[in-house]
């Protein structure tokens, strides 16, 4: 019943079944399936390169929003997004966030497990730096 009236919505839809009648025509023409498919993908909303964006921009942001803003992005679904987010949190050179990131070391992909290795051990050195400068001086 719920398949019918989906369908009915779809027939009472101008822009769906504009949208169903090019798709089902484009088939008949040669090759063309496959530029449509490209034009689909290269026109689909993707938001994830410009939160990437954002976050380096937060890099050098004093508000503390915005280091709770990246340490949630270290979190997000797009893995550049994570990584931007670490690199960002590496940049803005605030100890205090380490705890908050190291759980990124347990990423399933490569390319955030590198950048929260390089994030942590970079915040590590900052945390460590106070200490060994006073214990030098006389």
């Amino acid at each position: 019943m719920l398949i019918r009236k989906l369908r009915l919505d779809t027939l009472k839809d101008k822009k769906k079944m504009a949208q169903l009648g090019f798709e089902e025509g484009i088939g008949f023409i040669p090759f063309a399936g496959i530029g449509y498919e490209v034009f689909k993908t290269v026109t689909k909303n993707d938001s994830s390169p410009l939160r990437a964006a954002a976050a380096k921009k937060l890099a050098h942001d004093p508000e503390p929003d915005a280091a709770e803003a990246l340490v949630k992005a270290v979190s997000d679904k797009n893995l550049a997004v994570r990584a931007a987010a670490l690199e960002a949190i590496a940049l803005r050179g605030d100890p205090s966030l380490l705890p908050k990131v190291s759980a990124a070391l347990d990423d399933d992909k490569d390319l955030v497990r590198f950048a929260a290795a390089a994030c942590v051990a970079h915040l590590s050195g900052l945390a460590e730096k106070p200490s060994n400068s006073n214990a030098s001086k006389p």
